[in-house]
């Protein structure tokens, strides 16, 4: 039989927010199998699913609408739709027609993994959606021949912003990366073969930043720099002008980043031949309270 039909990426649909551009995903079944034998026996003649942890994994350029729905300290979802688009020869079936696929998952943890800024580039951020057994919907529902939902925009795009360190800002920035550190409880019980809770258990944010210009051994020092709990770490994305350059400074459509408490220390300093010297910060970020993030995000910011 010959391949007739190939499937694309289309929106992904939150309950309060919708997804346009995505630029990667992956549906992970997760499965781990029992394999047994009998005594002295080579071969394997028994099998079964141990355990299941449905989990969806997406990247977008939608920095926005992404940390608005999850923050650094994960946020919890019930129905969120993602779908497979029916190709066709001149681009896709139309959205109204009966002939997409769906992926529902009735109810999950959502948590961030990775965010990065670039200088001038298309930056992306990563999450997961760790599905949990509501008791009656399996984590992953698929449903055939069903339309679109919605429809699709050009998205929103942002290149790595300023960043300043206890009040002093440090230009040349030319890479910024968030890594969350999270780390999930997933239990059940009674031999369910899916997991009924699911939730942080603890998060570790790092923020790696790249700049164009000696940084370490005289600013952040060879022991490193101690947040000030006041200043902190701030540092933004900064938001492309659809139709033009970049949205202006004053207007509030940037996204700030902030983490008060932690400690910036010096990676590297890196050159090659005739090429400038980069210099590498790693922040790791801490709370002083149970009720505060260590890297708090506010999605509409101006740039001071």
């Amino acid at each position: 039989m010959s391949l007739s039909t190939v499937w694309k990426l289309d929106r992904l649909v939150f309950p309060a927010t919708s997804f346009s551009v995505i630029t990667s995903a992956r549906w992970q079944a997760n499965i781990q199998q029992m394999v047994e034998r009998p005594a002295g026996h080579p071969h394997p003649m028994f099998t079964a699913n141990q355990s299941q942890k449905p989990a969806l994994e997406f990247s977008t350029t939608e920095l926005d609408v992404l940390l608005a729905a999850i923050n650094f300290g994960g946020a919890a979802f019930g129905t969120i739709d993602s779908y497979f688009k029916k190709a066709a020869v001149t681009g896709s079936v139309a959205r109204a027609t009966a002939e997409h696929q769906r992926v529902r998952i009735a109810a999950s943890c959502g948590y961030l993994t990775r965010i990065r800024l670039v200088h001038n580039g298309r930056s992306e951020g990563t999450a997961v959606l760790q599905a949990n057994y509501d008791g009656t919907n399996d984590p992953f529902a698929y449903t055939g021949s069903v339309a679109l939902a919605g429809n699709l925009s050009a998205g929103t795009y942002f290149g790595a912003g300023p960043v300043s360190i206890n009040g002093t800002s440090l230009g040349g920035v030319q890479e910024i990366s968030i890594d969350s550190g999270v780390r999930l409880i997933q239990a059940g019980g009674e031999s369910e073969e899916f997991d009924t809770f699911v939730g942080l258990e603890m998060t570790e944010p790092t923020v790696t930043i790249t700049f164009l210009q000696a940084i370490n051994w005289a600013t952040v020092g060879l022991r490193g720099t101690t947040l000030d709990g006041t200043n902190g770490l701030v540092f933004y994305g900064r938001k492309f002008s659809q139709g033009g350059s970049r949205v202006a400074n004053a207007t509030a459509q940037h996204i700030k980043f902030t983490g008060l408490n932690g400690i910036a220390t010096p990676v590297d300093s890196n050159g090659q031949q005739s090429s400038p010297i980069t210099d590498t910060v790693r922040v790791q970020l801490t709370s002083v309270s149970d009720s505060v993030l260590p890297l708090t995000v506010n999605t509409a910011s101006a740039i001071s």
